[in-house]
């Protein structure tokens, strides 16, 4: 007949030995182990509780155990995962001392637990790094030029260009509509063939100019320019005398 209660006894004091300062004792059959990941053993920053009560004819049957948050929280599906793993482990241990086969395994539950939110916290700081570079070289890189891009630019730059030049002639032909030469000019106000009497001395000979042909007026022009360009070597022959 299997003496239950010595061998919980003597499992209790192997936990005690091996956890001296996990082991945490709620009655003759009830206790708790703290565990902790390799990786927090010093800090414990994470942790659980393993809560165990014995049954009445343990081990052959499966004690009552659950697992309580100590440094950190476990979200409700990775506590549902954990519980269901221990239970297995625990039905392949019936008849045999379970509790450190149990902790153990919950312990390296833990490590992966605590390597694998590692990886995602390193690969948010990498993504979030990688990003920041990104936007870094955009402001010397600028958009990435592509044929389509380079097209549509190409159509925008000519259009503006031609716009430009259009408004560009439409300003000259303006200013050289409005800016009449002076034979122009005088050809087309006759008052100024008239306005030169009043500068005349007696004798001289007014002369209607609107009387004459294009031709004729241009001619008289030419003489009236000649006759300048004389009298002005004349002065000047003057005056070196």
């Amino acid at each position: 007949m299997t003496d239950y209660a010595e061998e919980r006894q003597m499992e209790l004091e192997a936990l005690e030995s091996i956890y001296p300062d996990e082991y945490q004792p709620i009655s003759d059959n009830e206790f708790k182990i703290s565990i902790y990941p390799d990786e927090n053993e010093n800090d414990k920053q994470y942790g659980v509780l393993l809560h165990v009560k014995y049954t009445p004819t343990y081990p052959d049957e499966l004690p009552e155990f659950d697992i309580e948050d100590l440094e950190g929280t476990l979200s409700d599906d990775l506590h549902t995962k954990l519980i269901e793993e221990l239970r297995l482990v625990a039905e392949e241990s019936l008849g045999m001392a379970m509790v450190f086969t149990m902790a153990s395994l919950l312990k390296d539950q833990l490590n992966e637990i605590v390597m694998s939110a590692q990886r995602i916290l390193q690969q948010e700081v990498e993504e979030r790094r990688r990003k920041a570079e990104e936007l870094e070289n955009a402001k010397f890189h600028g958009t990435k030029v592509t044929l389509e891009r380079f097209i549509d630019w190409k159509k925008k730059f000519d259009k503006e260009v031609a716009a430009k030049d259009e408004l560009e002639r439409q300003a000259r032909a303006k200013e050289l509509k409005n800016k009449l030469t002076g034979r122009q000019l005088f050809e087309s106000d006759k008052t100024l063939a008239l306005s030169d009497a009043k500068f005349m001395e007696d004798g001289d000979v007014s002369v209607d100019v609107t009387l004459y042909d294009k031709a004729e007026r241009s001619a008289m022009v030419d003489d009236e320019d000649q006759d300048n360009d004389e009298n002005a070597v004349w002065k000047r022959l003057q005056d070196e005398d």
